[in-house]
């Protein structure tokens, strides 16, 4: 605590001792002169922060369920020393750094070690499921990456109803209807125009992120294949397309409770309702909201499009966790007790699956899967995350000879969860090794803190990370991670198992039940039925 004091008193002085002409942290931008603060306490190298930068003007009243509108020049200097408010939530808890709402909420926030000049720039895009989370995550801290030569930009972006609205509207007027993309492409676009005052060089941007923003970053490459701006990618756990809902039949209640048409003129209607009216409605009917496939700026078949050439053709570090498919089963009854109806359920959300196929693959209980939810754990994994990895790292590497760096996480934490050792390595665990964060695991019981060996398990994987953004063509640079070949199976790297680096993992093991799902993952997503369900 007292070092903590010390280190506040010590950035208060350093920033009020300064004129605004000799600054480093008072910075020209497109968006106006905005003044940051320097941090000496965080990590061991000093470190310039600039926080809540608006990148694009308030998406409230006319601007609701529209593209982003470039933040426009503001005279005097704007104090941006504290991150602006999160989007609107679609969910009831939005995680950390929800707290505040507001539909003026786009927001970028930049990291740069002091004395910065042309250092390469990561941007990353938070998970969140679609509908929830904020770029003010501590999980996401960028501090213990830029500590290593890089400058971090973190930025938010719509969700949730706000963010991709299923409007028969816009999709009649032939229009996408996918606006958080558009707000991370306009975050790009930002930081391409303004990092060089921040000490990043423009032509040296990787985008990437963790779970949605993985997936994001997925759909960003096919949106923008031909003018990516950036010149590598990231995706941790990525998920394949999502669920599609019919356009129009998510509105209908919340359109319905506030007196609005269900037709024509809906959208002009419900853009003069308050944000937080919406959301109240939308919380109580449980209505969901993600992406649209509407083949303008997301589409259905992401290996497809991989194929064809429609993405950008830049290196991609790509990789998941042993365990993804835990957690997100957890929430799905049948998946302790019916396997068969697990296959079955809208938690898997693969109703073309055949049933006896897929418990010939995943028999429990067996050596492999010793409880039913082991396979349900295992089936959710391979057929959303496992099998998209293998495909997009087969075909970048092998039609576009582009470098990728794959891996597979595979620590089990058990004293970081409240679950312990039985969710395995699960799905989000990841982020916080990354990012070097680990000081925000919780203090108290259930959880401990981090041990030496997870510490230093962080510290290779942050450099490793950072590693590939500073030169994607040579990747992470650490002991014992290779390039990936998909024929040579030991290219996989797995992380968390050793404490120097990376061991040689098994795609042959890891893959094996993707011959099967490839056959359907070409037509998956399928849309639901009127009532929102593959059951009813």
């Amino acid at each position: 605590m007292l070092k903590f004091l010390a280190c506040t008193a010590l950035l208060s002085s350093t920033v009020l001792a300064q004129t605004p002409f000799e600054n480093p942290l008072i910075v020209n931008t497109t968006s106006g002169m905005i003044q940051g603060y320097l941090d000496p306490c965080t990590t061991d190298v000093n470190l310039y922060k600039w926080y809540g930068v608006h990148f694009a003007e308030s998406t409230a009243g006319a601007n609701r369920w529209a593209p982003p509108v470039p933040y426009a020049y503001r005279p005097g200097i704007t104090n941006t020393t504290a991150f602006g408010a999160a989007c609107m939530q679609g969910g009831a808890n939005g995680g950390n750094g929800t707290q505040v709402q507001s539909e003026d909420c786009l927001f970028i926030n930049i990291v740069a070690p002091v004395g910065a000049k042309d250092l390469p720039v990561y941007i990353y895009t938070f998970g969140g499921g679609f509908d929830s989370n904020a770029a003010s995550d501590p999980k996401i801290d960028g501090s213990w990456l830029a500590s290593r030569d890089i400058v971090y930009v973190n930025y938010n972006y719509r969700v949730s109803l706000w963010a991709w609205p299923h409007a028969a509207e816009i999709a009649e007027a032939g229009e996408t209807q996918n606006f958080g993309l558009l707000d991370a492409r306009a975050a790009v676009e930002w930081t391409r125009d303004n990092i060089a005052a921040f000490g990043g060089d423009p032509t040296k941007m990787t985008l990437g992120g963790e779970s949605v923003g993985a997936e994001m970053t997925n759909m960003y490459m096919a949106a923008f294949p031909t003018d990516p701006i950036v010149r590598a990618a990231v995706m941790q756990s990525s998920d394949t397309s999502q669920p599609m809902y019919e356009l129009g039949n998510q509105l209908i209640p919340i359109s319905q409770n506030l007196s609005c048409p269900t037709g024509a003129g809906q959208l002009a209607c419900l853009r003069t309702k308050d944000a937080f009216a919406l959301q109240a409605i939308l919380l109580s009917s449980g209505a969901q909201f993600q992406p649209v496939i509407d083949n303008i700026t997301v589409f259905q078949d992401y290996v497809r499009m991989t194929i064809i050439g429609q993405t950008a053709k830049i290196p991609l570090l790509i990789g998941n966790n042993k365990d993804e498919g835990q957690t997100i089963v957890n929430g799905e009854p049948t998946s302790y007790t019916n396997e068969t109806a697990y296959i079955m359920s809208d938690n898997l959300n693969f109703p073309m699956a055949n049933v006896d196929a897929v418990l010939s693959l995943y028999p429990s209980p067996s050596p492999q899967y010793p409880s039913i939810i082991n396979a349900t754990a295992a089936i959710w994994r391979d057929a959303h995350m496992i099998c998209l990895s293998s495909n997009l790292a087969l075909w970048r590497t092998q039609l576009w000879k582009l470098p990728v760096w794959r891996y597979q996480f595979a620590m089990v934490a058990d004293n970081l969860s409240a679950q312990g050792a039985s969710i395995g390595t699960y799905h989000g665990e990841d982020i916080q090794f990354v990012m070097g964060t680990m000081y925000t695991w919780a203090d108290q019981a259930p959880y401990i803190h981090a041990t030496p060996y997870e510490l230093n398990a962080s510290d290779y994987m942050v450099t490793a990370w950072t590693n590939f953004v500073k030169n994607p063509e040579l990747g992470p640079q650490i002991e014992g991670w290779r390039q990936y070949d998909p024929s040579d199976p030991t290219s996989l790297a797995v992380l968390g198992v050793s404490a120097t680096g990376a061991l040689p993992g098994n795609t042959t093991q890891i893959d094996a039940t993707c011959q099967y799902w490839n056959q359907l993952l070409p037509v998956y997503p399928r849309t639901y039925s009127a009532c929102g369900s593959w059951t009813c």
